[in-house]
């Protein structure tokens, strides 16, 4: 299964660097690659600081440490400031939930502008909503199945005010990952789209579901 650590070392894959003919590493390969840790050394990107938080947490059981929690804030910080929410509260709501939860957001923020692509689940290349909830709780620890039905299974279900963040939110084959506070979300959108934050809008929010993902454990569904 996908892990954490997994995730972590793919991050701090060395970047594919070639040798130009008078022998000069050639500096520009590093900025195409597809490795991980290239795609998010290219600019400045709240996924980086979710992958610094990711590297920390996964050497330690322990998710109130004081190096954790001081890197996660810099990552809720900078998505508090991007959607326009309340930082505090978004830090107290990650802060609210398990481990599994926290690594499973800090794990979608990862992705986000990776292109949406129907069917995907490769990191930093192409993603699908429900691929990118598969890769995030996978990192966390839980074994998530692939399909949106199924991540919205009955079984998994739970009444909005029992939501946390990394709890799953969705309807019909499209699902987001709650991030925690009021209705912001995180989600591969659709075709031409990349993975992307987001402020869920009155109709969708009155009907969707709330699944907890970690609940799989206790009714084993696939």
């Amino acid at each position: 299964m996908l892990t954490v650590t997994a995730v972590c070392a793919a991050l701090t894959a060395p970047s594919v660097v070639r040798a130009t003919s008078d022998g000069v590493q050639d500096r520009s390969a590093q900025l195409t690659t597809k490795s991980p840790g290239a795609y998010l050394q290219m600019r400045d990107h709240v996924g980086r600081d979710a992958a610094r938080a990711l590297q920390i947490i996964a050497r330690t059981d322990n998710h109130r440490d004081e190096k954790y929690l001081t890197a996660r804030r810099v990552v809720s910080d900078r998505v508090a400031t991007q959607m326009s929410i309340d930082a505090q509260a978004l830090d107290n709501a990650w802060s609210a939930t398990t481990r599994s939860h926290q690594i499973a957001v800090l794990a979608a923020l990862t992705q986000l502008d990776v292109p949406y692509l129907v069917g995907a689940e490769n990191p930093y290349v192409k993603m699908d909503c429900s691929g990118l909830l598969w890769y995030a709780w996978r990192a966390g620890g839980v074994d998530m199945p692939r399909e949106a039905a199924a991540q919205l299974h009955p079984k998994l279900l739970i009444p909005r005010s029992k939501a946390r963040a990394g709890d799953i939110v969705g309807e019909g084959t499209h699902v987001h990952i709650y991030l925690g506070v009021g209705r912001a979300m995180i989600h591969a959108p659709n075709t031409g789209g990349d993975v992307t934050l987001k402020l869920m809008p009155d109709d969708q929010w009155n009907r969707v579901l709330w699944a907890d993902p970690t609940r799989i454990a206790i009714f084993r569904v696939s």
